[in-house]
């Protein structure tokens, strides 16, 4: 593994230094249709093979390194673009291929559309507020507030996302550790998606402002994989992953998702498991059965969205065969940044929508878990997450477990 390790290394330095190539995703010509980066495959040799067969391999296909992901083992290649089927074809057949495959796409999972806590928050304490012209059904949230009489959690959360807004009155102090594994030019949220996602992780709470974090006393994790118009290359994302899994975040939060089903990211999601970490991550948006990844990716926990009347949302993907849990997710109050950003909304706090807001409610009870006498590994936080949430009348087929509950999870 060490020779492999270093002989990664070189070929990087040697691709830096003649300036052939940069890993970027031409985000103006991405969109949602697409689910893999055009030009780049990601190739996996097994751990013996010999460095110069690696390289007259690459050289064979005209393929040249932009990236690795080291503790996978994986190479990200640049490849002429259209002939990524043929260079896959080809690396397959080669017996010191462990595996190849496109680089896929994710994209944030957000529907566009304490001063506010008891007016906005109904996903942590549903009064029956009306939200959006819509009365909510009471006690149709995670009651958080209840479990926080128990514990206020106090672990790190990674945020893997497009970024965090660093100066924000309810976030910034929050964040502990951050890395860039994008093409953007800054950590900085500039398309407004992650900041809203931390916020509902983590927001300081009982600060007389803003809004209340899900895990009041939780640290934050700053990793961003989404570039600046919301889209990201699976190679970021797995890199976003291994690093937070060797930084010891014990919850992953994965607001993101894509339609391609790559064992890159199956084995960095793997690779988090192993080393003790929750992975959460969204469902889907398409309103349908269809599986996006890595949620559906059987070591990561798979979060639908729930709205204020304790029914599914209607965007939200489903189906119980493959989706864990659902949270609040529909016409969810949170932080956004203070500055400009692509989404558009209000400066500071505003709504939005998506499995991408309920899955850092989950994320959220989940660091709570950890705190308590349940937190004693990935699996024990898991079982309690799934096994205390509340069965919602008419929607067993689609979830396997139920509607999260925050005070029953962290209950003595």
């Amino acid at each position: 593994m060490n020779k492999l390790l270093t002989l990664l290394s070189i070929l990087i330095v040697l691709v830096s230094a003649v300036g052939l190539f940069s890993l970027t995703i031409a985000s103006a010509q991405i969109s949602e249709s697409q689910d893999y980066v055009p030009g780049q495959v990601l190739v996996k040799f097994k751990d013996n093979t010999p460095g110069n067969a690696i390289a007259a391999e690459l050289k064979r296909h005209n393929a040249k390194v932009l990236d690795k992901i080291i503790d996978l083992n994986v190479l990200v290649l640049g490849v002429p673009e259209s002939q990524e089927g043929r260079v896959i074809a080809a690396l397959s057949k080669n017996p010191n291929v462990e595996y190849a495959e496109v680089n896929g796409l994710a994209f944030a999972l957000l529907i566009p559309n304490d001063t506010y806590f008891a007016s906005n928050q109904w996903g942590l304490e549903n009064t029956g507020q009306v939200i959006k012209g819509t009365t909510g059904v009471v006690d149709a949230d995670i009651d958080g507030p209840t479990a926080w009489d128990t514990t206020q959690g106090g672990v790190p959360v990674a945020i893997l996302d497009t970024g965090i807004d660093q100066d924000h009155e309810d976030l910034s102090s929050k964040i502990v550790l951050q890395k860039n594994f994008t093409d953007s030019l800054t950590i900085d949220d500039l398309y407004g998606h992650g900041t809203h996602v931390g916020g509902i992780v983590a927001a300081i709470t009982n600060n007389n402002t803003g809004v209340a974090g899900g895990c009041p006393n939780c640290q934050l994790m700053n990793g961003k994989v989404l570039n600046d118009s919301g889209s990201g290359a699976y190679s970021w994302i797995a890199n976003g992953v291994t690093w937070a899994a060797n930084n010891n975040a014990k919850v992953i939060n994965l607001s993101l998702g894509g339609s391609f089903k790559s064992q890159t990211l199956e084995n960095a999601v793997n690779y988090a498991w192993n080393k003790g970490s929750i992975v959460v991550a969204a469902a889907g948006n398409c309103g349908c059965q269809a599986k996006i990844y890595p949620a559906a990716y059987q070591n990561a926990i798979a979060v639908a969205a729930t709205n204020n009347k304790d029914q599914k949302a209607s965007f939200s993907s489903y189906g119980a065969k493959w989706v864990d849990v659902a949270a609040p997710g529909q016409d969810i109050f949170s932080t956004f940044p203070n500055h400009p950003y692509k989404i558009n909304k209000s400066l500071n706090y505003d709504f939005g929508s998506g499995t991408s807001m309920a899955t850092p409610f989950a994320s959220a009870v989940a660091a709570l878990i950890w705190s308590t006498p349940y937190g004693t590994s990935a699996s024990s936080v898991r079982t309690r997450l799934e096994l205390t949430a509340d069965k919602i009348p008419g929607t067993g087929n689609y979830w396997s477990s139920g509607r999260i509950n925050a005070a029953n999870a962290v209950a003595p």
